[in-house]
């Protein structure tokens, strides 16, 4: 089974039961966490080295988190999972509307296109880079709850650590023509205020970089039901931990 074909099957059962989930899951009166797919279907963001959309990867791992966080009893809203909505101000709104407690926002990264070099996968001419791996996560200081963003990122963090994944440094790195800030070293979070879906949410909010789909050996392991139950587990334990589930 190719990497793409893994995720879209596992997309497709996965989206009805944490649908269904989340429904069943949200007690009256409780605000629900706000989990948005990143991108959409006409810009599905980064490529992985096997030629798969980064939404197809965030669309997936969304569907286990929603799952999973359901099956806790934690009341789930879904945002752009239909992968129609280009107004990405819209989705910390529908969030807002929908009256949630919290806002995080699914993706998965990538490196400068100076760092990767082609390969052929399938027949096909890809791009990949070793360049850089592991999860990253982020907060906006225009966001009018910043300390709960950053309780919550950096406990996600610390989660994800404990269940053995590291975090990427690269976006601090300045020789990348980036240099964002760290905002906690340790456990992977970076200020990124300028990042729409964070600092238009009035709600606390993070957006995690699972993993970097660039990188071969990763972004096949991301495509693997271990590695999202991995970290579904983790990002609902780091939610627990700096108590979300209080915020309703």
């Amino acid at each position: 089974m190719s990497v793409g074909t893994n995720l879209r099957q596992l997309a497709a059962a996965g989206w009805p039961l944490a649908c269904a989930l989340a429904t069943a899951a949200m007690p009256a009166g409780a605000g629900p966490v706000a989990i948005d797919v990143g991108h959409y279907l006409a810009r599905p963001g980064a490529t992985s080295a096997y030629g798969v959309s980064e939404f197809e990867y965030n669309h997936a791992l969304a569907a286990v988190l929603a799952a999973r966080l359901a099956a806790d009893g934690v009341a789930v809203r879904l945002i752009g999972h239909r992968g129609e909505m280009e107004d990405l101000r819209a989705r910390p709104r529908e969030a807002e509307e929908a009256g949630a407690a919290f806002f995080l926002s699914i993706h998965h990264d990538s490196v400068k296109a100076e760092f990767q070099q082609p390969w052929i996968w399938q027949g096909q001419e890809q791009l990949y880079s070793d360049y850089a791996s592991g999860f990253s996560l982020f907060v906006s200081r225009k966001n009018p709850r910043l300390d709960e963003s950053l309780a919550c990122a950096s406990a996600i963090g610390a989660a994800l650590r404990g269940a053995g994944l590291r975090p990427t440094p690269h976006h601090a790195e300045v020789a990348t023509g980036v240099g964002r800030p760290w905002a906690d070293e340790l456990n992977g979070v970076y200020y990124y205020d300028n990042l729409v879906v964070l600092k238009s949410a009035t709600v606390p909010a993070v957006l995690l970089e699972a993993g970097v789909i660039v990188h071969p050996a990763e972004a096949a392991e991301l495509a693997t039901a271990a590695r999202r139950t991995l970290t579904a587990d983790a990002v609902a334990r780091g939610l627990r931990e700096c108590g979300v589930t209080t915020l309703r």
